[in-house]
This record gives C-alpha cells, structure tokens and sequence, in this order.
C-alpha cells in the first residue's frame, strides 16, 4: 500500500557539506509516525512492535537496508549507519500491522496490513541524518476515498491488540512476582481479520478459523454506521483475544448464547464467555467497573431480576469483578489482600488480582464459576477473617456456599444437585 501525497517527498534528514561521492551514509537516528484518516476528531495512533523493513531502489532493483520490529511507541530508533549508492535519492519505509508473537491484522485473504512510506533523501549531501516525527501521517488510495479510514481502523486495531497483549502479560507478570510458584503466561500468535464490507454478525474467535479451514482467527466485524470508538475496540480486541488465551489454558468449549443477560442452561457457556467479557470491560475502563458494581442484585426488567443467583455470562463478570475490585459497597474480598508486601497503588492491585484469577484458572483448568471460586479458595482463602468475607461474595451475588448457580430461568431454585458431574460438552 503506497501513501498517497500531493507533498514532494519529505526532507526527513539533516544537512550536511555537499561533496561529489560514489556513496552516501544513511544515519537513521529516529523514525516515528502515527497513523490517522485525517478526520476532525481522529486521535492518531503509533504502528505499535509491528514489522518493518527499510529498503531503497537502484537500477530498478528493491535492496533491503534494514529489518525489525517498532518499539511500543511505534518508534525506529538508532539503526547502524550504513551506505547506499550516491544516485539513490529515496528510502522505502514499509511497516507490516503485527509481529509473529503476537499476530497479525489482516484482510480475509489473509494479506496482513502493509504501508509504505517514501521518505527523501537530499541529492547534494553525503551524510543523511534520519530524525523524524509525523503524527499525522494518512495512508490510502486516492482511487478509494474509504481507504484512508480503513487503513486507519486497522491501525487501531493493531495498536489496541498490542496494548492488550502487554497489558494482560503485565498482570500476570505482577503475579507471578509476588507469588513466584505460579503459573506464567505465554503469548501465543493469533491473526485478527478486519476489512471494509465484512458487515458481519458480530465479532468473534474462531477455533476453526473464519473459513473453516482449521486455523484459529479473530474476526473484527465492519460497522455500517462506522462509529469504532475507542472503548468498543478495546472491549473487543481483548474480549475475543481473552477466548484465545481461554481456550489455550483451560481448553474451554464452545456453545452459542443468548446476549450476555441470557441465562444458560450449560455453565460452561457462562463461564467462557463471562471471563471474557470481564476482562475486556477492565481494560476498556481502566479496571473501574464500579458504575455496574450492584447490577447483579439490582437489575430489574420488567419486573424480573435476571441475574442474581442466574446462570448468566454478566453474572459470572460481575462475580469476577468482585475478587478483582479492592472496595466495594457490599463487599471486602480482594484476592491478593493477603499477600502483599509493598506498597501498591489500586490500579495495580486490580491488575495483580487479575493475573492472580489468570494463574488459577491456567493451573487448575476451570472451565465454570463455580470451578474457579472453589480453586480460588482452596490456593488463597484460610483465615477465617478471609472467608468470611469470601462467603460473602457468593451470598451477595445469590451463588450457594459452593460457588454454584442457585435459581434457574424462572427464578426458581434449582436442585443443588442438578449440575453436579454432568457431561455438558456435548454443546458445540
């Protein structure tokens, strides 16, 4: 994808005395941009530890000069210094959207994201300085008005999936050192499909992959009215890339849903998709849930509660947002209050507290709530001052003492045995 300009190509360089010479040095110093559509109101995003190659054309022939990756900021910085023919006047900047770590963006042929950005090089000098910042910089296709929008939404998505690989990977990273026999985390590579026109259900991950040929994908849906903002993407990028790490540790099944306040009947589904939601509403706010802290005891529709003591994906979110907050209105539980030894500040409690649930879900494989509360209590509650405010947790969002679902879709209780030792994965 070649950046369109109606600009000369840009002096990114400093001078320096002009002298006749076979060669020129390339001293690449610094090399930062940021994409944007060029909107009123678009915040301009970095190409965030994202592939590139750096390469200049001489007699019609491409010559790679560098490759690597961007740092986080979506910088090149400090390359050797090194010569390229004097005639050459022009690199070729292209950057790829992702890394192998990680994953790529890409279109439904499986082409990920390439920009190129073609930056000048003075024809009377022999040492080139490369200093740059653009922060405004468009990449599309005059040809296709759209392209300058896509390309930025792509970049977006790119950069929100970088800061949600880095985001997770801290949490559990704060974990582990405060409790070095926990299980670590490992990011595995998974591609995200995005492109204009694939107006699609919904967003989601596919175990199979979107074409059914068996290689796992996320697939981020187009919108018709084209509103991506911020806190929807983040929400989804990491909502669909938790299912991957989700299935990876725990080997979580799949099973469709009837909207997150739909109750199912199979508790598996409530668990794979509440962890999910979770953990994509924290990093979309902040780790502050708060304005939704009393919704499982205080929903009402039409008359009806439909999530306390319910089967439901939001219930389940809402009991995991109770070990991960540090305070609430009716409740004290926090998982790792008992094993801090420094001082933290709350949003990093929350993050430990999450990377906490990561390591007990990852070693014991839980696969339902209830699973994953009576884990929690087996590795971290013993006080009795600590289960009391444990039992709590499940008494306020209407779970049994053993963390199970206590009224079924009519809101009558359920037998407590009903969900004991059943084979549920049979729902694919």
């Amino acid at each position: 994808m070649k950046r369109v300009t109606e600009k000369p190509l840009l002096r990114c360089l400093k001078r320096s005395l002009a002298q006749a010479a076979d060669v020129r040095t390339i001293d690449f110093r610094k090399f930062h941009i940021e994409v944007t559509d060029g909107g009123v109101n678009s915040a301009s995003v970095p190409i965030s530890n994202s592939k590139f190659t750096i390469s200049y054309v001489d007699n019609n022939r491409d010559n790679l000069l560098y490759e690597g990756m961007t740092n986080e900021k979506g910088q090149i910085l400090n390359l050797p210094p090194k010569e390229i023919p004097f005639e050459v006047t022009a690199l070729k900047i292209r950057f790829i959207l992702g890394n192998d770590s990680r994953g790529y963006v890409q279109k439904y042929n499986k082409a990920a994201y390439r920009f190129t950005f073609n930056c000048g090089l003075n024809t009377g000098i022999t040492t080139n300085t490369i200093n740059y910042t653009n922060t405004k910089t468009k990449f599309g296709n005059t040809a296709d008005d759209e392209s300058w929008f896509y390309n930025f939404q792509a970049s977006r998505i790119n950069h929100y999936f970088d800061q949600a690989v880095q985001e997770y990977s801290h949490a559990v990273e704060l974990a582990n050192d405060l409790l070095p026999d926990t299980k670590s985390f490992e990011v595995a590579p998974i591609n995200i499909n995005f492109e204009k026109g694939m107006l699609l259900k919904s967003n989601g991950f596919n175990r199979n992959g979107y074409d059914g040929k068996g290689t796992v994908d996320i697939v981020m849906r187009d919108k018709a009215d084209k509103n991506f903002s911020t806190q929807y993407l983040m929400h989804n990028i990491m909502h669909e890339w938790t299912h991957w790490n989700l299935y990876r540790y725990a080997n979580a099944p799949g099973g469709n849903y009837d909207g997150h306040y739909g109750y199912n009947v199979n508790p598996k589904i409530s668990f794979k998709e509440g962890w999910p939601l979770m953990v994509g509403d924290l990093f979309a706010l902040n780790y502050d849930l708060a304005k939704e802290d009393l919704h499982v005891q205080t929903d009402n529709f039409n008359g009806a509660n439909r999530l306390y003591g319910k089967s439901t994906n939001y219930t389940v979110k809402q009991v995991l947002y109770d070990l991960v907050d540090t305070g609430s209105n009716d409740e004290e539980f926090s998982i790792s209050q008992r094993y801090l030894d420094e001082e933290m500040s709350d949003l990093d409690i929350r993050r430990l507290n999450l990377g906490i649930l990561h390591t007990v879900m990852a070693e014991s494989k839980t696969v339902t709530l209830q699973e994953l509360l009576n884990s929690v209590e087996k590795k971290y509650v013993f006080t009795k001052s600590d289960k009391e405010k444990f039992v709590k947790l499940f008494e306020i969002n209407g779970l049994s003492r053993e963390g199970s679902f206590t009224l079924n879709n009519e809101s009558n209780p359920m037998d407590p045995l009903s969900n004991v030792d059943e084979d549920w994965d049979e729902v694919e």
